[in-house]
């Protein structure tokens, strides 16, 4: 006998980016010390991730606060630049997609990984931009897995 599993609903999310701002860009007094530039392994990024959303106005933002390091060893990492943005999209269909449980909105995996996924796309090309010409210039944020956003994730 055939073992039937229930469908997983994808939802149909209609939405647009609607504001790429950058918060911050800051580089450390490390890099103002830099004579050449780093191997690409001495890199370590380190990426956090704020989301947050306007009911009224249908917008769901994506806050990256990306910290670039030059990695010593395991326990010695010197911080070397800084770049927080923010994403926003406009979710057409916003009450379709978000749903309140208790007062709380709850937001969809779904969601959590379209929009983290291409708010750090977005970081990246901004990052490099911001460094390049400069001795970081083959500092590149790496490709995450967005899924490593969602609640109860492990980050490895």
């Amino acid at each position: 006998m055939e073992e039937t599993k229930p469908k997983t609903e994808q939802l149909q999310i209609k939405f647009r980016i609607s504001e790429i701002r950058v918060l911050l860009f800051e580089l450390s007094q490390r890099f103002a010390e830099l004579k050449m530039p780093l191997s690409k392994e001495s890199y370590e990024f380190r990426i956090d991730m704020k989301t947050g959303s306007k009911e009224q106005e249908k917008i769901f933002s994506v806050l990256l606060f990306i910290t670039l390091f030059e990695k010593r060893n395991d326990t010695i990492k010197i911080e070397l630049a800084k770049l927080n943005t923010l994403t926003s999209f406009e979710i057409q269909n916003f009450n379709e997609v978000f749903k309140k449980e208790n007062n709380v909105l709850k937001i969809p995996n779904q969601i959590l990984t379209m929009t983290s996924g291409i708010a750090i796309s977005t970081a990246r090309g901004i990052f490099s931009m911001s460094v390049k010409d400069t001795l970081l210039s083959n500092a590149i944020i790496p490709i995450v897995d967005p899924n490593l956003f969602l609640p109860n994730q492990s980050k490895k």
